[in-house]
């Protein structure tokens, strides 16, 4: 949406989702077959990006086995980042880590 407005359809999804008891998420978690994700919203930009960032550091520490600093030399690397929204009130940024370089 960088005018202001956005092509919009209606569409039939199924989703899929996992509730995992004693465990949180500050931020919205998200994985496909290739990818873990996390987004982060904030305003400015770098906040939305430094959220989602840290948060998806925060998973590859506690749920993979990385130390921190090993996981944002990594995500540095290998990591993705999409941008969702920049004409809501906060900007949202999407951080991806291919799953391919998980140590299992």
């Amino acid at each position: 949406e960088i005018c202001g407005v956005a092509l919009e359809t209606t569409a039939q999804v199924t989703l899929k989702l996992e509730v995992i008891k004693n465990k949180t998420a500050e931020w919205p978690r998200m994985e496909n077959p290739a990818y873990l994700m996390v987004a982060g919203s904030a305003r400015p930009l770098m906040d939305a990006l430094r959220i989602a960032h840290v948060e998806l550091i925060k998973w590859l520490v506690a749920d993979y086995g990385f130390e921190k600093w090993e996981a944002l030399q990594v995500l540095s690397q290998v990591g993705r980042m999409r941008v969702g929204n920049v004409v809501d009130p906060n900007y949202t940024i999407v951080a991806k880590f291919p799953k391919k370089y998980l140590p299992y």
